[in-house]
């Protein structure tokens, strides 16, 4: 069982369009996660659709070395958003995360369910091998149904065995997608994504969110869903719902799972941006 992380972190990703820009300040975040960098880049890629231009500010030192390793800044940037992330030394860690990248098409995927695979099938292949499938299918979802790119970035946290991913798009959100299958709002239709409801009338679609889900709990991990104002955490015991303060813009995922440690992981405190990042697990 992993220590669960609650869905008020989103509450760190509200934004403030002013003046042509939307701000976003992540001055009181101490502990940066998947979740949060691909919902920044989902910022990011909203604001330039909009017209504006994401500026972030605000991340502490050591989150900021963090963000600029896993590649937020060139993000950013790619949509016409500020930052003043710094510049750090890099290492090879590609069996120990992903840095953060678009989800233009379902191929894109792979990278992601690949890792996912390799740092699970260590535990339990034949579960590590289904989530793999599942996985895709929660990416293709993005393509076919956001209407949008969408970004996706995990990171194994070393000291707690614990991998991290997260997939996140500033699509139609799935009120929208699944408001012909009865949704009301955005609580009915996380619901309905949940349970396995699906705009296509194919055999083997539509599964991938409840699939995953079943998956990640069978493996005592937690995942959590968000679109529009609705927010979903579930593990093995319980699911919270939870309402957000400010809507979010499309979807965002993200799951967690214990995994064994690799030796690589335990080196990455050698980088620049320090061995805290990479061992612990922080509160935000």
């Amino acid at each position: 069982m992993i220590a669960p992380r609650s869905a008020r972190r989103l509450d760190f990703l509200r934004a403030r369009d002013a003046d042509g820009r939307r701000t976003l300040d992540l001055t009181d975040v101490r502990w940066l996660d998947p979740l949060h960098l691909v919902g920044i880049a989902a910022h990011a890629h909203h604001a330039q659709q909009a017209g504006r231009r994401l500026r972030l500010v605000g991340l502490p030192a050591d989150q900021a070395g963090y963000a600029a390793r896993m590649h937020l800044g060139r993000i950013v940037e790619q949509f016409g958003g500020e930052h003043r992330l710094p510049e750090v030394a890099e290492q090879d860690l590609h069996d120990s995360l992903l840095e953060l990248r678009p989800l233009r098409n379902p191929a894109d995927v792979e990278v992601l369910t690949a890792l996912v695979y390799r740092r699970v099938a260590g535990t339990d292949e034949q579960a590590a091998h289904a989530l793999h499938v599942a996985l895709a299918e929660v990416g293709s979802n993005v393509c076919q149904h956001a209407r949008s790119i969408g970004f996706m970035a995990a990171q194994t946290i070393a000291e707690h065995g614990v991998l991290r991913f997260a997939v996140a798009d500033c699509g139609v959100g799935l009120l929208a997608t699944l408001r012909g299958l009865g949704a009301g709002d955005d609580r009915q239709a996380l619901r309905l994504a949940l349970s396995g409801q699906r705009q296509l009338d194919s055999p083997g679609r539509g599964y991938g969110l409840p699939r995953t889900r079943q998956l990640i709990t069978q493996l005592d991990g937690e995942m959590l869903l968000a679109s529009g104002v609705a927010a979903s955490r579930i593990d093995a015991q319980v699911r919270h719902e939870r309402r957000l303060d400010q809507s979010y813009p499309g979807t965002i995922f993200e799951g967690a799972v214990p995994v064994h440690p690799v030796a690589s992981s335990a080196n990455a405190g050698s980088s620049r941006i320090g061995v805290r990042q990479w061992t612990h697990e922080g509160r935000g």
